[in-house]
Order: C-alpha cells, then sequence, then structure tokens
C-alpha cells in the first residue's frame, strides 16, 4: 500500500449565506454565524455535501502524515473527550490555524448529533487574534466523542465519514450517504434513488492511527464522480485512498429499493487488499445533474448559492453567457443520451440553451426553451448519435438581454 504526505487546503466561502444554508463548503466562521450553517436533510439516507478541500490529500504537517496518525502531534487524542483540553487542545495543533479549525469543522459534523455542538476559544497562531468557534454537529456517527474517548470503532465511522466528504478539487458538490452496517444504524440504508441515483462507491479505515489507513472503493457508477466535479474516491487527482478495488468485489453489501424502484446498495463490511476487514464502511451515491456554479469556464455569470441548500448555480444571464462543463460523461454506448434539463429559476420567456460539443461553435446537440418559471425543469431533445465517453459540453444561453433568474442544474440523460 502507497502512503503519501497531504495538506490542508481552503474550501471556499460562498459569498451568500442563505436562509436554508449550504451544507459543506465553507471555512469557519465565528460563534455568532458557525450555529446558523450546515443543516442536514436525513429523508432517505443522509443527503449531506461534502466540500472539505484536499489538495494532495487529508491533512497537515500538524496532523496526518506518512508516519503518523491524526490521533497524534496535532493537539488532538482520541483518549479524551472533543470538549476537553486534553481531548482537543486549543493552544496547540489544529485549532489554531484556519484550515485545522476548518478540519475540526468537519470532524465534529461528522461526529455529532444536530443540535450538538462542540465549542472552543483559542488563538490563531499567525494573526494572534482570540475568539469562540462554535461547531456544530450533523451525521451523529460518534456522539458520545464530545465527553468521552473514541475507540476503534468510533474512529472507523469518523473516518469513513471524513473521507466521504473529501474532495480534492475542494467545491461544494452534494451527496448522499449511506450504510448498511449495524454500527451506522444513524446513515441509514435507505437511500433517494431518484435525486442520487449513481453509486460512487465506499470508504473505510482509520486514519487516527499510526500509520493511518485510508480505503476506497469504487461503485457502479463512478464514471460520473468527474462530471458532477467529485474526485478521490474513483482515484482521479487524488492519492488520499489506497484502492481496494470495486465494492461489488471487496464490500458485503446490502440493497434497499429506493423510491424511485432502482436498488439502492450499501456496504455492510468491506476487505482491504490485505485482507482486512472493516466494518464501519460508508457508501456515497451522487446526483446525475450537475451544478451550474460547479462549472470549468464560464462568461458573463456569478456564481450564487441555491436556496434549496444543495448546491451552486450561476446568475447575472445575458444573451450569450456561457457554462462550460468538462468529463461530461455519454457512456460507452452512442446515442443513449436522449435529453436536457435545465433547472433554472427565469422570469421572462423567449430565452434559450444551446447545448455545444466540445467547443462554443462545436456541434450543436439540441436547444433547450427556458420556461418561466420559479425553479422547474425546462427540457430539450438531445442528438447524442456516435458520441461516447467523455466530452466538454458548453451550455449557452440566447434570447432576451439581461434574463431575470438564477440556474441551477444541467443534465444530460
Amino acid at each position: 500500500m502507497t502512503r503519501s504526505s497531504f495538506a490542508f487546503a481552503h474550501a471556499r466561502r460562498l459569498a451568500v449565506l442563505l436562509a436554508v444554508p449550504l451544507f459543506g463548503c465553507a471555512n469557519e466562521l465565528p460563534s455568532q454565524t458557525e450555529s446558523q450553517e450546515d443543516l442536514l436533510s436525513t429523508d432517505n439516507g443522509l443527503g449531506t455535501s461534502n466540500g472539505l478541500g484536499t489538495s494532495n490529500g487529508l491533512g497537515t504537517s500538524n496532523g496526518l502524515s506518512v508516519t503518523n496518525g491524526l490521533g497524534t502531534s496535532n493537539g488532538l487524542s482520541v483518549t479524551n473527550g472533543l470538549g476537553t483540553s486534553n481531548g482537543l487542545s486549543v493552544t496547540n495543533g489544529l485549532m489554531t490555524f484556519s484550515s485545522g479549525r476548518n478540519f475540526v469543522k468537519y470532524m465534529a459534523k461528522c461526529a455529532l448529533d444536530a443540535g450538538t455542538s462542540l465549542i472552543k476559544t483559542a488563538t490563531d497562531s499567525t494573526t494572534g487574534v482570540t475568539q469562540t468557534y462554535v461547531f456544530p454537529g450533523a451525521v451523529g456517527v460518534a456522539p458520545n466523542w464530545l465527553n468521552s474517548s473514541c475507540d476503534a470503532g468510533c474512529q472507523e465511522r469518523v473516518t469513513a465519514c471524513l473521507l466521504a466528504l473529501s474532495n480534492s478539487s475542494g467545491r461544494h458538490v452534494a451527496v448522499e450517504l449511506v450504510s448498511s452496517a449495524p454500527s451506522l444504524s444513524m446513515v441509514g440504508a435507505g437511500g433517494d434513488d431518484v435525486t442520487y441515483p449513481n453509486q460512487e462507491g465506499a470508504v473505510f479505515g482509520n486514519m487516527f492511527v499510526t500509520p493511518p489507513y485510508m480505503f476506497t472503493c469504487t461503485g457502479t457508477e463512478s464514471t460520473k464522480a468527474e462530471q458532477v466535479k467529485r474526485f478521490c474516491i474513483d482515484g482521479t487527482s487524488c492519492d488520499l485512498f489506497a484502492k481496494a478495488g470495486s465494492c461489488a468485489t471487496a464490500c458485503k453489501q446490502n440493497c434497499v429499493n429506493g423510491p424511485g424502484g432502482k436498488p439502492v446498495c450499501s456496504a455492510m463490511s468491506c476487505k482491504d487488499p490485505s485482507g482486512h476487514v472493516w466494518t464501519n464502511p460508508i457508501t456515497v451515491y451522487l446526483h446525475n445533474k450537475m451544478e451550474a456554479g460547479n462549472n470549468d469556464g464560464m462568461s458573463g455569470l456569478t456564481t450564487v448559492g441555491l436556496t434549496d441548500s444543495t448546491g451552486v448555480g450561476v446568475m447575472g444571464i445575458d444573451s450569450g453567457d456561457w457554462v462550460q462543463m468538462n468529463d461530461v460523461q455519454f457512456g460507452t454506448q452512442a446515442g443513449v443520451i436522449k435529453s436536457g434539463i435545465v433547472t433554472a429559476a427565469i422570469a421572462s420567456a423567449g430565452n434559450t440553451v444551446d447545448v455545444r460539443l466540445d467547443s462554443l461553435t462545436g456541434p450543436l446537440l439540441g436547444s433547450i426553451p427556458l420556461a418561466v418559471s420559479t425553479g422547474g425543469n425546462s427540457v430539450g431533445t438531445i442528438s447524442s448519435a456516435g458520441i461516447t465517453g467523455r466530452h466538454t459540453v458548453f451550455f449557452k444561453f440566447r434570447g432576451g438581454l439581461n434574463v431575470q433568474g438564477t440556474v441551477s442544474y444541467f443534465e444530460l440523460k
């Protein structure tokens, strides 16, 4: 197994904090606003969002490295509660620098229940500013860690949650977490196959021991990850995980039919390449639709947090503006893409989105008339004859100038 040293990267903050806040992509905030963030929908599994930005993986020189796990040399001790000074120090380690506090934010989010917060007052080692930070819980895989020790099972559950929320791009991407492991009943095995139809993969291990163990297996639709800007579980642009092969072979899975009738399969236990069995895996499912704000290029537009709290859109649309999406998956069979869908709130009529392949002047796959809507779907016919594999797709707006509204998602299906 190959291990590399890792470094934190800041996950960017959206400019707009919404009434129903975004879950995921923000750095830590002062206590007066931190507690307003990160609401979690728990219908049909844990609909959550990643956003833990990692440039080379999860860790710092004060935390995770090739020789030391997170339980060493970073002010963190698994033998004491996070809420105690001996469990998470406020004078050295993670609490004394911004990206370290960002990691604590996600650690508390994973470990603690919704309604419970980790509260720490610390001095930043760079700025010298002392303030109180409030880190809300959400998933609740290790709620007792707030006041007591975190044993091996606790460490594995928190590890799986943190790895599931890792993304080397640092971008906000909506994901759904499910698990059939008995110890992770708070996550649940019932998923939403309509909203999150694509199995990205599963994660498991223990990053708190020395050396750390972090594994992934690839799901049945892991190829969809790049088009929604998720990187790590499928191994793309990320050396965070050791690969255990496909989840179908590495894991014992349990499948539960979702509301759309498609089986949602999640791991009960998984075997790493050495043969060791891990009993606290979490499986990640993805949207098929692409968040408009998570684009690879755009012209004339600005990004905005969406009022449904699950993504990043674009606004300020004028005729001629465009959005570029790389790595859009057309599959292995030509012609399977039949429709293009734009989810948008549009106030004026007579506007259209042209869908072009590989360049702004490339083949026109189809045009999608934008209906006047407060946030519904507009659908157009897409011709994908002869097209397979990954491609760059351009969505170009035309029609009346100064279109009032927000585009939330693009989808080809």
